[in-house]
């Protein structure tokens, strides 16, 4: 796997995936088919100081990669030979930035028994690190989501759950951010993620993020979005609408983990709320999907979460998509409940489960990721003045994209301009 951040470059004789006819539309959509995919077959893509200059048949970009090469200070032409090169993956709900791991909750589950550890573990390892210790743990974690194809991953705060905790996440995800060798990151405050250890009340708690956490949050200028864990157990709806709509009213964006244990509620709550998206929805009751179609929210599905938990139904991804919701893709990379950085992963759970048709998955992956989180403007598809951010994959048909599981079919990530 080589990164080429940045650079001017050429991809010749590809099968490029372009997701163009997508991106025109300006905004994500339900139904995905062949034709949405903008496939090019023996295509070139152009980059110019990691933006796309052009793309098309070596005819319709020579005049590019002239002009291009005569500004570079150095400039790489590239053969495919064929193979399929696509728009990097966008993955849209992840907890990549923890300490420890949660193995003994794992031979828990492994075994039949009740896990013990819980999240309660990862606060507790969380808060002993520094910021540089954060910023290390991260870069390993990221690292590794990158060598999979993840160009963009949207990381939560969550595992400090104290004022100064949490801006310490965020902090480090904004620094992580800035590593050209790293996925591009998308911060959110997921300060109503658990009850802290300090509080015995999750109301008290809910008083507190919004009082005294979420100042210091906006101040610092890091989070584009808030999250709720709202879920029986944990935030009921109310306490969850009581937190992000205090962060609404500071300019937050608005994510929430919806009835992904049991059903709670909480795709109700987005609707109502306007969420950019609603998450996981694992057991989401039917009538809610009606409303979270009229409210135009995405849902970012998390299969790998089910696979890992062995929950009895994976999100009802067929009955979202038939009644006009755009479905994401995302792993819920985390240590205790899917352990997983990997979205060709996420994608055969997807195909094999959920029943997702190749060109959905696609998307799933990379524009309508990229609309959850308001990026689309700028990645997710292969267009002119976009960022470059491309993958080369070791296939030339997309339809095995999916197929494979437990391997990696990325042979090259190119993450382009991140100053945008």
């Amino acid at each position: 796997m080589v990164a080429r951040p940045g650079n001017s470059y050429a991809i010749h004789n590809a099968t490029l995936l372009t997701l163009a006819p997508l991106s025109r539309l300006g905004a994500a959509k339900p139904h995905v088919s062949e034709e949405d995919l903008g496939i090019c077959a023996g295509c070139s893509v152009v980059v110019e100081q990691g933006v796309i200059a052009s793309t098309g048949s070596y005819a319709d970009v020579r005049n590019a990669v002239r002009d291009v090469k005569a500004r570079a200070a150095s400039f790489e032409e590239i053969d495919a030979r064929g193979q399929l090169v696509m728009p990097g993956f966008v993955d849209g709900h992840t907890h990549a930035l923890f300490a420890g791991n949660r193995v003994a909750d794992f031979e828990a589950l492994a075994a039949g028994r009740r896990p013990e550890l819980g999240m309660a573990y990862t606060i507790e390892q969380t808060r002993l690190c520094s910021r540089e210790d954060l910023v290390e743990i991260g870069r390993r974690h990221l690292a590794l989501m990158f060598s999979h194809g993840t160009t963009t991953a949207e990381v939560k705060s969550g595992y400090a759950l104290t004022a100064d905790g949490e801006c310490k996440l965020l902090a480090a995800i904004a620094e992580l951010g800035r590593a050209a060798e790293l996925p591009r990151t998308v911060a959110t405050f997921c300060g109503a993620h658990a009850l802290p250890p300090e509080f015995h009340d999750f109301g008290a708690f809910v008083a507190e993020l919004s009082e005294r956490f979420l100042p210091q949050v906006v101040a610092q200028d890091i989070a584009r979005f808030a999250d709720a864990f709202c879920e029986p157990g944990f935030f009921s709806v109310a306490q969850s609408e009581r937190f992000l709509s205090a962060c609404a009213g500071k300019g937050l964006r608005l994510r929430i983990h919806a009835d992904e244990l049991a059903a709670g509620g909480g795709a109700r709550l987005a609707a109502r709320l306007g969420c950019t998206s609603a998450d996981h929805l694992n057991f989401i009751e039917n009538e809610d999907i009606g409303k979270l179609a009229q409210a135009g929210c995405i849902a970012v599905l998390c299969p790998g979460t089910v696979a890992h938990l062995g929950l009895p139904r994976f999100a009802p991804a067929r009955a979202l998509i038939d009644s006009g919701v755009p479905v994401a893709l995302a792993t819920d990379f985390n240590p205790g409940t899917c352990p997983c950085w990997s979205l060709q992963m996420i994608a055969y759970l997807a195909r094999r489960h959920m029943r997702m048709s190749v060109p959905e998955t696609i998307a799933a992956l990379t524009i309508t990721a990229a609309h959850s989180l308001n990026m689309a403007e700028a990645i997710g598809s292969i267009v002119p003045q976009k960022c470059a951010d491309l993958l080369l994959l070791h296939i030339s048909d997309y339809r095995e994209l999916g197929y494979y599981f437990g391997s990696n079919l990325v042979a090259s990530v190119f993450v382009g301009d991140k100053a945008r």
